[in-house]
């Protein structure tokens, strides 16, 4: 009876000692299947700040073209407002230069 306890005994250490040891695998696994996704989850996060990065870049790019484009729009007015007013006075100003000759 007490070899029997002892061999119940012993039995029962080593199945335990396999539960142990599949545990450990469990638990090696699951670290591993936790590393690669979280490394998965950085790479996915990267990849979408970086689009969006661009995105912005981009946008803030077209604005400060349609900003430049703007102001060019408004200096070619300026200019031609400037034309029209001097070609308008051109003829004012000869006509004084005439009266100021004779």
């Amino acid at each position: 009876m007490v070899e029997e306890t002892i061999r119940t005994i012993k039995e029962t250490e080593n199945e335990a000692e396999g539960i142990i040891k599949k545990a450990d695998a469990a638990c090696t696994e699951i670290l591993d299947n936790a590393k690669a996704e979280a490394a998965e989850m950085v790479g996915r996060a990267e990849a979408e700040a970086k689009s969006e990065a661009a995105a912005a870049l981009e946008a803030a790019k077209e604005a400060g073209r349609k900003s430049e484009q703007e102001a060019m729009d408004s200096v070619e007015k300026e200019i031609e407002t400037l034309k029209k007013d001097a070609l308008a006075k051109e003829s004012e100003v000869v006509s004084a230069v005439i009266e100021e000759l004779v």
